[in-house]
């Protein structure tokens, strides 16, 4: 079972990756046999899901495990976006791209697998943006819920400063 979290966790290259690591197979031998009968195998599902203003360094991440699509909040953010995932079955952590920093959340069995929505909420991205940091200068949370796919949607934006335009 995947549950609700809070942490400091350190970014690099602007990202924090979710990761649901599918469990080894009972049965090595078998599991290689159906691969080379073209039989589909649970992939891992890695995705740089936190977008961080910070080059590197800590954040502070929240993850929510909700039962529900939860209201949308309406102060304290200054980007909010949500994406649709497929779990699979595995253990599921956040970490530094790098993998020098994991951040279990649990693992994901039987009926907990499938189709999934993250709602991803920051703030303080333009504070030290692209610069390496030593203390959290920005907050995220993560809320997760199961839901069939759907597209992205951005509940909110801001000014979040992007890289320099390259000059001719």
């Amino acid at each position: 079972m995947i549950e609700s979290a809070a942490f400091v966790i350190r970014a690099w290259h602007h990202v924090v990756d979710f990761v649901v690591e599918p469990f080894p197979p009972a049965d090595p031998v078998a599991a290689l046999q159906a691969s080379m009968r073209g039989e589909r195998q649970d992939l891992p599902l890695r995705i740089p899901l936190v977008t961080t203003g910070v080059y590197s360094g800590p954040v502070d991440l929240t993850v929510e495990i909700l039962g529900a699509r939860p209201e949308v909040p309406t102060s304290g953010w200054e980007d909010i976006r949500e994406v649709s995932l497929m779990f699979p079955e595995g253990r599921a952590y956040f970490n530094e791209p790098t993998g020098w920093e994991m951040k279990d959340i649990g693992t994901v069995t039987g009926d907990e697998k499938g189709s999934y929505r993250a709602r991803l909420h920051a703030t303080g991205r333009d504070t030290a943006f692209d610069e390496v940091v030593e203390s959290p200068v920005e907050r995220h949370l993560v809320q997760f819920w199961k839901e069939p796919p759907s597209p992205v949607f951005v509940w909110l934006t801001t000014t979040f400063q992007r890289f320099p335009p390259r000059s001719s």
